[in-house]
């Protein structure tokens, strides 16, 4: 399967280990990771230990990742995580969006535009059936985002992580692929 997708403005394809030197870069900007899961890379070790697991978990249908280019110059990545494709008896195929574009990029709709690929690539190549994303309450520019994906909100979750001595909600939102 093909995985490289090209939108109006940019690339889209998949991490590999010689993206390391310019992924860091983007990693290692403070500014970057307010609301995200980690913390700054402060060593180059780190960000190549976190594209392989990218590769492995694209090779084992758990996630799928691509580099966000534009240029040719990476910018950022969108993902597809935490597949699932079944619960014992239950289908269930869905997966969660996640997106970063490097601080020096943002405001410019590249996180919608590769999104919006990404949606459907996984809705018509992955056979998903619901992608779900989740924002910080605070992070107002993922909300933009997801109103102009048209997900649907369906959770407000109170105390949803913990980071910076500070306790932050997550609002939850789902789309559902539309049925021909």
């Amino acid at each position: 399967m093909d995985f490289n997708i090209n939108t109006e403005r940019l690339l889209l394809r998949t991490p590999i280990l010689s993206d390391v030197d310019e992924l860091f870069v983007l990693m290692s900007d403070i500014k970057l990771i307010q609301f995200l899961t980690w913390e700054p890379h402060t060593n180059i070790e780190t960000t190549k230990e976190v594209v392989q697991r990218l590769i492995l978990a694209q090779q084992n249908d758990n996630g799928y990742h691509w580099c966000v280019c534009l240029n040719y110059k990476i910018i950022g990545l969108v993902s597809l995580i935490d597949l699932r494709r079944k619960v014992r008896t239950w289908i269930i195929n869905r997966a969660e969006l996640s997106y970063w574009i490097g601080s020096q990029f943002q405001g410019k709709g590249y996180a919608t535009e590769a999104s919006k690929s990404i949606i459907n690539f996984g809705f018509q190549n992955l056979n998903l059936h619901k992608i779900i994303i989740a924002h910080a309450a605070e992070n107002i520019e993922s909300k933009r985002i997801c109103n102009k994906l048209n997900f649907t909100q369906y959770a407000h979750e109170h105390d949803a992580f913990f980071k910076n001595n500070k306790w932050y909600d997550l609002i939850w939102y789902e789309l559902i692929k539309v049925k021909k």
